[in-house]
């Protein structure tokens, strides 16, 4: 009952906070809205991350964490943004899109990959290279991938580390917010989706929180309740896409923060 309550007090906190700030400023809805959004990536945390504030993918690495050898939390948000990619390109390359998608299929030697890799050795693990090099190849031939599809994401999934609720809404909090911050590049103040790239990113980065909640079991009810929540928030956050391949949303940026920093706040709840 102490950590329901806590929960349900930091929830209000954070809708109080954000109805204040919206206030301040306008609210989402008003003017051209761009400059009066309530940016939520550090309400929670205290500070910007910086994850795809650069060019392209340059920063989605980066983790607030700690060492994924050691920290759950950084290691799993890596792994997820690495399953991020891998959505994108399934759904791009099955909808006919097939050059687009290839840039979402990342070999071995990419960043994202290679920021992971020093984990593998200090946690027992073989990495998933071969897996990845296979679906590259695959992709690269123009043909099915489905079979190296399925196998990239076996040996990925099997990687992960048995974590509680906790530790897991954390990392998925902070992929959702990498997910924000790619929304953000990708699309204008007046919904013209500019950067295809990173707009398909943040889709395919919510799409993974989405399977890693799904995964979380539990018999806490408070673990349960959270859980709920962050269930709720990632459909908030989905719903501002329509279709991998659109030219416009009616989404903002700030309702994926808000999502990152409710899920965050619903994980601290928990500890």
């Amino acid at each position: 009952m102490t950590r329901r309550m806590k929960l349900m007090t930091g929830l209000s906190t954070l809708a109080a906070v954000s109805a204040l700030a919206l206030t301040g400023c306008g609210g989402e809805g008003e003017g051209e809205g761009a400059e009066g959004e309530v940016d939520l990536s550090t309400t929670i945390s205290g500070e910007a991350e910086g994850e795809g504030a650069g060019a392209e993918g340059e920063s989605e690495g980066a983790t607030a964490s700690g060492d994924p050898a050691t920290d759950d939390v950084a290691y799993l948000k890596l792994l997820g943004l690495v399953r991020g990619h891998l959505i994108a390109f399934y759904e791009l390359y099955q909808s006919g899109s097939q050059d687009m998608a290839r840039m979402h299929v990342k070999h071995p030697e990419s960043e994202l990959y290679m920021d992971i890799a020093p984990a593998f050795g200090p946690r027992g693990q073989t990495g998933f290279a071969d897996e990845l090099t296979a679906l590259v190849s695959a992709a690269a031939a123009g043909g099915e991938v489905d079979s190296e599809y399925s196998d990239a994401v076996e040996a990925l999934n099997a990687h992960m580390p048995a974590a509680g609720p906790a530790v897991m809404l954390l990392a998925v909090s902070e992929i959702i917010r990498v997910a924000a911050d790619e929304f953000d590049i990708g699309v204008e103040d007046d919904g013209a989706i500019s950067n295809a790239h990173e707009y398909q990113d943040a889709y395919g980065f919510l799409v993974a929180s989405r399977d890693m909640v799904a995964g979380i079991e539990t018999t806490d009810v408070n673990a349960t309740d959270a859980i709920s929540l962050a269930h709720e928030q990632i459909e908030l956050a989905l719903a501002s896409f329509d279709g991998l391949t659109a030219d416009m949303t009616e989404g903002r940026p700030s309702t994926l923060y808000g999502a990152a920093a409710r899920i965050e706040l619903a994980a601290r709840g928990l500890m």
